[in-house]
């Protein structure tokens, strides 16, 4: 047999090896969305059973689980210092505290996140200081209560478009300058691997059984999110569990992504 005719029958095997190969994926991937599709419809049957609404465009069209990690960082807390007040010196209060003074006041942060400041820092446009301060440290613009440069700014810490729902900071203005800020003030975080936990359909689940066991009653989900809780103990000052926010008409509803453990906000 001439060489070229059997290079020619290894080409034809091996298309035809791809092409089944091909096939087999496709099926599969069409047996995956058949099978979510059902679970989706048992979902809301469920739901209307149980007297609560549900719009199924509230499930998420990709879930990805990921793990963070964060470590507290000196130099990201004295950046976010001189951010408020200046120039900062910073001074260690012992029993995990960092303190930093500059020329508009003072501020502390403490091993666990908790940030405080009092200051005077006059700024010209109160909303836009906030937006900007947020961006630079990776949280998201949630409210402004501003009247006449008075009021308050609250932003929430996120990582790829995922609240950490339990991390927020508010800056309080008084005609025009920046006088306090309190909440949580975390480190970079650092994405790890991809983790498997309960999906967008078991934490609803999960949540019905929860309205059943507790006697909780609510009409309507408003809202679905996938997010972080911020978790510390003295083992682990800084610890994110992945978390599924469950928003209805009465209260909002964290399930835990591993235990399915759920907590009211």
């Amino acid at each position: 047999m001439k060489t070229s005719r059997l290079k020619n029958i290894v080409i034809v095997i091996l298309l035809l090896v791809n092409a089944f190969l091909l096939f087999l994926l496709l099926s599969r991937r069409a047996g995956e969305r058949d099978s979510n599709e059902r679970r989706v419809e048992q979902l809301c049957t469920l739901f209307e059973k149980n007297g609560v609404a549900f719009d199924r465009a509230l499930l998420p069209d990709e879930e990805t689980h990921l793990s963070l990690s964060l470590e507290r960082d000196a130099a990201r807390e004295e950046a976010f210092a001189s951010a408020l007040l200046g120039t900062a010196e910073s001074g260690d209060s012992g029993g995990g505290v960092s303190r930093f003074t500059g020329e508009y006041g003072s501020c502390s942060i403490r091993s666990g996140g908790t940030a405080d400041a009092l200051l005077s820092r006059p700024v010209d446009d109160p909303e836009s200081f906030s937006k900007q301060l947020f961006k630079t440290f990776g949280y998201t613009f949630l409210t402004s209560q501003l009247t006449d440069g008075s009021g308050s700014v609250t932003g929430m810490r996120s990582e790829k478009g995922r609240l950490i729902f339990n991390a927020s900071l508010t800056l309080t203005f008084s005609d025009s300058s920046l006088t306090g800020v309190s909440g949580t003030f975390l480190p970079a975080l650092d994405e790890g691997r991809r983790t498997d936990g309960l999906d967008a359909v078991d934490a609803l689940v999960h949540f019905l059984d929860y309205c059943s066991a507790s006697g909780v009653v609510c009409t309507e989900v408003r809202a679905l999110d996938e997010g972080y809780l911020l978790q510390t103990s003295s083992a682990s000052p800084l610890r994110l569990q992945g978390v599924w926010r469950i928003s209805t008409d009465v209260s909002s509803y964290y399930v835990n992504c591993k235990t399915g453990e759920i907590t009211r906000e």
